[in-house]
């Protein structure tokens, strides 16, 4: 889809960002907790445990008080629905045409397998820490569940659950002329990505988190890159960090799962459209697709859109994502999003993006364009992020599935893969009738 060059939006030299938005952070609240919660990509957990003497160590099987657990242990369900008492944020306003999705019909009774036991949804939704679950089959609400504190109104924040909301606006923008080609270079729209480490990366690449870059996401681990990336920006803007990164695969290799990927194509978006991500994300993605509440985005200290994670929103209006995406693109009659760009972005075509065992592949579960697939595909797919945040979609029986929650058992990775398995278990059992 080409554009003429009249139409290439402005370049933003800097920080790349033109004006936005901002929710200022109230000087009362705590700064400790301001720095915790800052870290929506684990970018301030580092900084902030080497200022208060904290060591992060463990998984979550050693227990909530230990490390990293720790600093979210006491109210941390509220803290997930009130953001922006504690970071900066930018706001995308409510729909002026709200896409109501009905009232519960609370038709749906479920039990099924998790951990070798068979177990009912209320006990699945206490034992994953679960505020939200909300349950959609053709359309209609069959059941819809708050807790802990959530309410129908709630904006909870979703972590790398954005990073699926910035898949779209990659498709929106290359439907619009914006971009030439997935398979572009980088570096055609971004001259300022110097570093050998992209030679040969492609928009794709970094949609299929395949650019090869080397980069450590474990959130325990204080020297981790996603950890340390907190005492490089600022005072280096993202571009210029990321240009300081390795490579340990050739592009289109390797699947690899890095949140600066993410980060890399919000700076592609804002520097092609010459709009910040919330104006963008409000005017193609937030009005269009009826959102009833206004959604929040987690900036930085330079007042970044952290594209990587930071979006709160309801757990309704989470569901409007995989509606879209269940419905190849459309919100009634009016197209969104090409069809081809939907089942492109779900459909795992290569070998080091498949689902199973795989060599190439630091995950079991599938990807493609910043969206998952369950290790036991079905054609379904998933969005989520840390703490136990999930929107799942299996069209084949036409279900959405949105899981909003407050786990820290969601760090340890069997207990990830067996809440994936009872959501895509229960999908699954929605078709049987």
């Amino acid at each position: 889809m080409a554009a003429s060059s009249t139409s290439r939006a402005r370049r933003f030299p800097g920080s790349l960002l033109p004006p936005t938005r901002v929710q200022e952070l109230p000087m009362t609240n705590s700064k400790t907790l301001a720095a915790v919660l800052l870290g929506v990509a684990a970018q301030a957990v580092a900084g902030l445990c080497h200022a208060q003497g904290v060591t992060i160590g463990g998984t979550a099987a050693e227990g909530e008080t230990a490390g990293f657990m720790a600093m979210f242990a006491g109210d941390r369900f509220d803290n997930f629905r009130h953001m922006e008492r504690f970071v900066p944020t930018s706001t995308m306003s409510a729909s002026p045409d709200p896409w109501d999705l009905g009232e519960n019909q609370d038709t749906l009774a479920y039990s099924g397998p998790f951990l070798g036991s068979d177990v009912a949804l209320q006990a699945f939704i206490e034992l994953s820490n679960t505020s939200s679950l909300l349950v959609i089959r053709d359309g209609q609400i069959i059941y819809e569940h708050y807790g802990r504190g959530d309410s129908r109104d709630s904006l909870h924040t979703s972590f790398s659950v954005a990073k699926s909301f910035t898949s779209a606006l990659v498709g929106v923008a290359l439907a619009e002329g914006h971009l030439d080609d997935l398979d572009d270079p980088v570096r055609k729209y971004l001259p300022e990505l110097t570093s050998p480490t992209f030679d040969g990366v492609t928009i794709r690449h970094v949609l299929q988190m395949s650019t090869g870059v080397r980069f450590n996401e474990t959130y325990t681990d204080p020297d981790s890159d996603i950890n340390t990336m907190t005492t490089q920006v600022p005072p280096l803007t993202y571009l210029q960090y990321i240009n300081t990164l390795q490579r340990d695969h050739a592009p289109g290799s390797f699947n690899h799962y890095a949140s600066i990927n993410t980060q890399l194509l919000g700076i592609l978006l804002v520097q092609v459209t010459g709009e910040s991500l919330t104006d963008y994300m409000t005017s193609r993605l937030w009005h269009p697709l009826g959102m009833e509440q206004r959604g929040l985005w987690t900036l930085d200290g330079e007042g970044i859109e952290l594209a990587m994670g930071g979006l709160a929103a309801s757990a309704r209006d989470y569901a409007k994502l995989g509606l879209l995406y269940l419905n190849q693109g459309r919100r009634g009659e009016r197209q969104l999003l090409p069809a081809d760009w939907v089942r492109e972005s779900v459909t795992p075509n290569e070998p080091h993006l498949m689902p199973g065992d795989n060599p190439a592949s630091s995950n079991p579960s599938g990807y493609m364009y910043q969206w998952w697939t369950p290790r036991d595909w079905d054609g379904d797919f998933l969005a989520r992020g840390i703490w136990g945040q999930t929107i799942f979609v299996h069209p084949r029986n036409r279900v959405v599935i949105v899981k909003l929650a407050a786990d820290p058992q969601n760090f340890d990775s069997t207990m990830k893969l067996a809440y994936i398995d009872y959501l895509q278990d229960l999908a699954q059992s929605l078709g049987d009738d």
